[in-house]
């Protein structure tokens, strides 16, 4: 089957606007991403984008798309109606086809089942009252939206009806291009390609897109294939189902849809999948950004605020300057390798071996600090972490500042500790029960989770192998 992209700049720049995302380097790496994972799975994936895409995706990137189409150029519309440069996509299919979004990632091909289907979508959506209700609403009250008589019969319902458009598609290409005819006479009716539109603040890609896409499959007697088998709350696409990395060898889609793109957990991760899976194309993109890293730009100018704290961070900056950079990017790679272990069932995670990170620091004077400090480091740092009672671990990096720093609570410290000599995981359990003698201080085994898990996330530990012993 072949598999189609959309990327449309709307006169943005894409190496300084991030398009929703926590930068514009998240953004390419989730264009690469989802590129990859598809050319491993099919034959034919197309782009069609704009010369700036072109320049970035073709140019800069290499990323490996069987064709690169430069379509959109001269489109005539404001860059708030992104989806319609999606649907002049699916208008020019003449073979069955499946669009994917580039913050999608199908780490497996699309079930046969799918594959043949008439229609294709992402999944059905249950429509809120305080989300898509509340959308239509807004709609209707701050313009003079004309709307075809499906289109409005379905906005009026109780739970207005859509199809998630973050993969869509199918074998029907009469209905398809029905489908695109309909959308492109509302999107002239209603005057929404003007470039200077009167209200830039209402957002009618959903309408267009996924509620007309729905509307007129009823309105026809269609069936629609999902990619998902169960429906979703417009507003209910959770962290847990759609955005976990750790599950993305298991899953068989992934979408970082709306604000997830921001979420600094998310964007990480997805900076770990990627230079696992696709070293050369981290690279490229790292490469595109060196400005924003101190050991590849220079161009960091150091806070000198906290005295002793900070006269600490550059004593370790200055150490860790003389580390090449390739034995830091291995670090980075195995950084990348604790996912299984995450998703091991208790009894089989016992086998892994564990490792601190080799040039791990430790500011351990924090604890004294009065608490208005220790809030100020809280916010700058993590102003997640609850406790005012922490240590900070450095370690150095190769992006960014050139180090990361994060803050560890005791139970965190004691594993940083026993693991700076190689350790299984039972072994490491067997040592905390030993060394905590108080019952009533030692951590459970979901805190220890817990805890390795957030070492790990940050980089602090590492799973070095599987012992052989278990």
């Amino acid at each position: 089957m072949r598999v189609v992209q959309t990327f449309w700049s709307g006169g943005k720049d894409p190496l300084i606007d991030s398009f929703g995302w926590l930068s514009p380097q998240h953004h390419f790496m989730s264009w690469a991403l989802s590129c990859l994972t598809l050319r491993q799975n099919y034959d034919e994936v197309f782009l069609y984008t704009d010369s700036v895409g072109y320049a970035i995706f073709a140019e800069q990137l290499s990323l490996p798309y069987s064709e690169i189409i430069i379509q959109y150029d001269n489109l005539d519309c404001h860059p708030t109606h992104w989806a319609y440069s999606k649907l002049l996509t699916y208008s020019l299919q003449d073979q069955p086809f499946v669009h994917v979004d580039g913050d999608v990632y199908l780490p497996k091909r699309l079930k046969p089942a799918i594959e043949s289907a008439e229609l294709i979508a992402q999944n059905w959506e249950i429509g809120t009252a305080e989300c898509y209700g509340d959308m239509m609403k807004n709609i209707k009250e701050r313009t003079s939206t004309v709307l075809p008589h499906f289109l409005n019969n379905a906005i009026t319902m109780n739970s207005i009806p859509s199809y998630n458009a973050g993969v869509i598609g199918g074998n029907d290409l009469e209905f398809i291009k029905e489908y695109c005819n309909q959308a492109f006479q509302f999107i002239e009716r209603n005057s929404l390609r003007n470039p200077n539109p009167k209200e830039t603040g209402v957002n009618h890609n959903i309408l267009f897109e996924q509620v007309l896409f729905a509307a007129l499959v009823k309105e026809r007697g269609k069936r629609v294939t999902t990619v998902l088998d169960h429906s979703i709350e417009d507003n209910k696409y959770s962290y847990a189902e759609f955005c976990d990395f750790y599950r993305f060898e298991n899953t068989d889609l992934m979408h970082i849809i709306g604000g997830h793109k921001k979420n600094h957990r998310v964007c990480e991760l997805l900076e770990r999948i990627l230079l696992n899976k696709y070293p050369e194309y981290y690279s490229k993109i790292i490469d595109l950004f060196k400005d924003s890293h101190k050991r590849i730009g220079k161009k960091y100018v150091s806070d000198n605020s906290y005295h002793d704290y900070h006269t600490f961070l550059e004593d370790l900056s200055f150490q860790w300057e003389k580390i090449d950079n390739e034995e830091l990017l291995n670090l980075e790679k195995m950084s990348t390798h604790y996912f299984k272990f995450i998703q091991e069932k208790e009894r089989k995670k016992l086998r892994y071996k564990l490792k601190s990170h080799p040039y791990l620091e430790i500011y351990e004077d924090s604890k004294a600090w009065p608490k208005e400090t220790k809030e100020l480091i809280r916010s700058k740092i993590n102003s997640e972490f609850k406790s005012d009672r922490f240590d900070i671990a450095c370690i150095p990096t190769l992006l960014n500042k050139g180090y990361k720093e994060v803050l560890i609570d005791d139970l965190s410290y004691n594993i940083l500790v026993m693991l700076e000599t190689e350790l299984t995981f039972n072994s490491l359990l067997d040592k905390l029960d030993l060394y905590i003698d108080n019952a009533n201080d030692k951590p459970t085994d979901w805190a220890v989770d817990r805890a390795v898990e957030y070492l790990l996330y940050h980089k602090l530990i590492y799973v070095t192998g599987e012992s052989s012993n278990y």
